[in-house]
């Protein structure tokens, strides 16, 4: 006979198929009636035809049906009885299909306005939804439910006095052994057969349906609670939240137990609706469903701003750095749950260091300093030790030890120096010492291209990752081209930098292939924590002249050493690339030095190629003796451009001997003026300049009557006066304009922080064109004209266009930047744009601000909320709160964090107050604090900062 079956997941509704040649095919609609339906659900075992539905079918559908203008009486005992057209004859003239509903088909579902995998079991039975009492219902049967649902396995069971009105019961006194596939293979009353009544309706949880988190908290155990469901994301209000609840949760999340429970939206607030049924739990419970929480349709309402719940849980944990000169160095502290402790140096490595840079974006770890290096911490020190690989992300993914039968106090408290969110880091060498050079941006590592990689940059970069100065800058990528992305970054270093951070940076628009990665080798052999030695001069802004210091067991020292000659001083040279010793002295010219006595005795022949092949005394104990050893070396030449607002504009200034002095402007010319802006990485002279056209000088005039032929690599290699023949005056100070010399302004003819976005660039300026310029671009720009953190695009041409060339389009900066010409862009001059499309910004003003009579970078702690000015509370103000204050201000680092109005009482709103940064927020609001204007202050407590800077090394406006 005809085999006949429903293309459906319900055995007995659905839309009719038939085989024919081994496939199956559809069925026409046409003259389709309940009495072929009929005929079709007695021979499915599926009960009487409750409909005979007419489907529409999909327009993509391709056409199958195999059988039309079927016509039964309805005393048929199969449809291959009736009536009908030629089987296979695909004569159908419409785009309808025949489908059946018979009084058998049987659906299931789980309802409730929270998930479509929790709530009241309903059935679907001779055309209508009904309930299932919960008499003898058990979890065996909640997981035939669950797995039925596609909600995988039943987390809880739930038999709630629910009354509902008008809807059967169907099923009572069901029995499953737990392996079935849906609910009708498991025995139970017949159907419709019950001894219950509608109170007693059963309510499921699926494991697939309702999934806890904990969210900004860092880690998956602390954060704002959030319930996700199938359907919408909840949030919990303060009042629902107490110790037993969040322990409960704690223990659903994976987490432990509850370390503690935060309100006030500690951890930030957001847009969703909040769980409203009430939440009653002992704390010993095994989930938050065996708790008494109702699954009540959820109201959608919003909490107050402040009313997010929030936990901690035992098992978080995240580090910060505590008490270094800059972020991403200092003492190692973790936080387990809710306490912040220290690490014992003897459980501490490279691999642990490595996860802790990482997740707080300072980079790559070069030293792991121990013994306090950085001061004694306070809290626990930590019985647990981490087990981290080293390629972790974050130190919550690392293994946790407990220790035995070490005995740790402060006085051994584990610390860390990291590259610096930028990096670098060397890779794909046989050591640490060598490799290809990498840097961070943002997220992620991208190699350099060699053609902007010089000594004086290769040094810094050596220097920074605590590898002595560079050997080599070897070509021909012999350490791989890598898979990351190739920057155009231009690192422009004078070779005196610590870090290459510190070093002016530029982005060129030059291709640079996979061949021409840079790569460094460095002169230290093994670098630390391998080698035990490293050397480097303090005390002036050359690398290559100040006082003599040494990197041992984790810490930075001077040398003591009453021999001390030209011959200990050559072989520091020499470990230095710093050519032959010029001078070595024995006193505190290049300054004291803070640092303990590491050496009291050297004794060098002057051939060594590095001082720890010298003959070396150790220092036996603390020394309180202040002074140490200096040097001087051959190659401190050094040369900037001063007064002209950028490093590629300005008086030329020659550091000579130990000072800084000018260039004569006699037989000064461009050829010569070339030479300086190619030793500076700022591309061809524009101009050279004389008369102290940028500020007359001070010092000596070092140089006089040069005349270079544009081809040396340094000013010094140019044929001069000899050093007695120098008979000018300041007022001759020459100069030079170079090509990559770069300025940003706003024009417009009444605001100064509004107007016609223009660089200039190439001596000429121009504007800059708005296309796929975003909120990260526009404050960039109001950032670098000091006119505040912030601004917007305007629309329409509300100043007057610009004259000039447009000089750059597609700038889409991405947040780390710190000139607009760092950001990519399309190459300079090319762009796709008209003069409506010049970008128009207007700046909004700055939100933090330092109010005393020394200056912008120390006083009273004002911020500015809802356009109003304030001051901050004292309460938990410290030194990390200080030199996010100084970081944000560009006013260089925290000298201290006055406290108690020592710079007088503010007045207005106490805005902030119990602020908590970590030390390596970009801004003062990032921070932590109670909310804006909730306090317990008055101004006798106003929070004051003292910064290194004076202000005048504040972001400038120009490169």
């Amino acid at each position: 006979g005809l085999q006949v079956r429903l293309n459906s997941s319900s055995l007995c509704a659905g839309r009719v198929q038939v085989l024919f040649e081994g496939q199956w095919g559809h069925v026409c609609s046409h003259s389709w009636d309940l009495r072929d339906a009929e005929v079709l659900c007695q021979q499915l075992g599926c009960g009487a035809a409750v409909s005979a539905p007419h489907l529409l079918r999909s327009q993509n559908a391709s056409e199958d049906r195999v059988l039309s203008r079927v016509h039964c009486l309805g005393n048929e005992t199969e449809l291959g009885q009736c009536r009908a057209g030629p089987l296979g004859a695909k004569d159908c003239q419409h785009q309808w299909d025949a489908s059946v509903i018979c009084a058998e088909s049987r659906k299931l579902k789980l309802e409730t306005a929270a998930s479509g995998c929790c709530g009241r079991v309903n059935v679907y039975y001779r055309g209508q939804w009904g309930t299932i009492c919960w008499n003898r219902f058990e979890l065996k049967e909640a997981h035939v439910v669950c797995r039925q649902a596609g909600c995988g396995e039943a987390q809880s069971l739930l038999a709630m006095n629910i009354p509902i009105n008008d809807v059967p019961i169907w099923l009572d006194r069901v029995r499953c052994s737990g392996n079935e596939s849906s609910l009708w293979e498991c025995a139970s009353d017949p159907w419709g057969h019950h001894a219950c009544d509608l109170n007693m309706n059963v309510h499921i949880v699926c494991k697939a349906a309702l999934n806890f988190a904990l969210q900004n908290g860092n880690t998956p155990c602390a954060g704002r609670v959030q319930l996700k469901t199938t359907s919408m994301t909840f949030t919990f209000h303060d009042t629902h939240i107490n110790n037993e609840v969040a322990n409960v949760l704690c223990k659903e999340v994976g987490c432990g137990s509850i370390s503690v429970v935060r309100t006030d939206a500690y951890f930030g607030k957001v847009a969703l609706p909040v769980w409203q049924p009430p939440v009653d739990c002992k704390g010993n419970e095994s989930s938050f469903w065996t708790c008494n929480a109702e699954l009540l349709p959820a109201q959608q309402w919003m909490p107050s701003e402040s009313d997010f719940a929030g936990i901690v849980c035992s098992d978080h944990r995240e580090p910060r750095i505590a008490d270094g000169e800059e972020p991403c160095s200092g003492r190692v502290e973790l936080q387990f749950g809710d306490q912040w402790g220290t690490v014992c140096d003897s459980d501490w490595d490279l691999q642990d260091a490595s996860v802790v840079c990482r997740q707080l974006q300072c980079g790559e770890a070069v030293a792991i300093p121990g013994g306090a290096r950085y001061g004694e911490g306070r809290g626990p020190v930590w019985d647990k030790r981490l087990d981290c690989q080293g390629n972790e992300s974050t130190v919550f993914e690392c293994p946790v030890s407990t220790k035995k039968g070490t005995n740790c106090s402060h006085r051994n408290d584990a610390s860390v120096i990291c590259s610096g969110p930028g990096g670098p880091r060397l890779v794909g060498g046989e050591s640490r010492w060598s490799g290809r050079v990498e840097v961070l941006r943002g997220a992620l590592w991208g190699s350099v291209c060699d053609r902007y990689l010089d000594l004086q940059t290769a040094d810094v970069i050596c220097r920074h990752l605590q590898c002595g100065g560079a050997a080599s800058i070897p070509r021909g990528a012999p350490y791989g081209a890598g898979i990351s992305p190739l920057w155009k970054d231009r690192f422009q270093c004078s070779g005196s930098e610590g870090r290459l951070g510190d070093c002016p940076l530029s982005w060129h628009q030059e291709d640079c292939d996979q061949g021409h990665v840079a790569s460094v080798v460095c002169s230290v052999p093994l670098c630390f924590p391998d080698a035990d030695w490293l050397v480097r001069l303090r005390g002036t802004d050359s690398r290559c002249e100040g006082r003599l210091e040494v990197f041992w067991n984790g810490s930075w020292g001077r040398v003591l050493d009453s021999q001390w000659d030209l011959q200990d001083a050559s072989t520091v040279c020499t470990n230095l690339n710093c050519g032959h010793a010029l001078l070595a002295s024995n006193s505190t010219e290049y300054g004291h030095g803070d640092g303990p006595v590491v050496l009291t005795a050297v004794e060098c022949t002057g051939h060594e190629p590095a001082l720890h092949n010298c003959t070396l005394t150790l220092s036996s104990g603390p020394d309180n003796t202040s002074g140490g050893v200096g040097v001087r070396c051959s190659e401190h030449w050094r040369v900037h451009l001063a007064g002209g607002g950028s490093q590629c504009a300005g008086r030329v200034e020659v550091y000579h001997d130990g000072a800084w002095g000018s260039v004569c402007d006699d037989l000064w010319d461009l050829a010569d003026a070339s030479v300086v802006c190619r030793q500076l990485g700022c591309g061809q002279a524009l101009k050279a300049t004389g008369s102290a056209e940028f500020g007359e000088g001070s010092g000596p005039v070092w140089l006089d009557d040069v005349t270079c032929g544009g081809n040396e690599t340094t000013l010094w290699e140019c044929p001069r006066a000899s050093w007695k023949r120098r008979n000018c005056g300041h007022k001759e100070d020459a100069g030079a304009v170079c090509s990559e010399h770069k300025e940003l302004r706003l024009v417009s003819a009444e605001y100064d922080c509004a107007g016609r976005l223009e660089v200039l660039y190439n001596g000429t300026w121009g504007s800059v064109c708005s296309n796929g310029m975003e909120s990260f671009t526009v404050a960039l720009v109001c950032r670098q004209l000091q006119c505040g953190d912030s601004g917007s695009l305007q629309d329409g041409e509300q100043f007057e266009t610009g004259s000039g060339p447009k000089w750059l389009d597609m700038v889409k900066c991405r947040g780390h930047e710190s000139v607009l010409w760092q950001c990519p862009a399309a190459p300079w001059g090319r762009n796709e744009c008209q003069d409506p499309e010049e970008a128009e910004i207007r700046c909004a003003r700055p939100r933090l601000r330092l109010v005393g009579p020394d200056g912008r970078c120390s006083g009273m702690v004002e911020v500015c909320h809802r356009g109003v000015w304030g001051t901050v509370c004292d309460d938990s103000w410290d030194l990390q709160d200080a030199r996010v204050v100084c970081r944000e201000l560009g006013c260089g680092s925290a000298l201290s964090a006055p406290q108690g109005a020592q710079w007088g009482e503010g007045s207005g709103t106490v805005w902030l107050d119990e602020v908590s940064c970590r030390g390596t927020e970009r801004a003062l609001l990032e921070c932590r604090s109670s909310p804006p204007g909730s306090h317990d202050c008055t101004h006798k407590e106003d929070a004051a900062v003292v910064c290194t800077g004076t202000g005048s090394e504040a972001i400038n406006t120009v490169q």
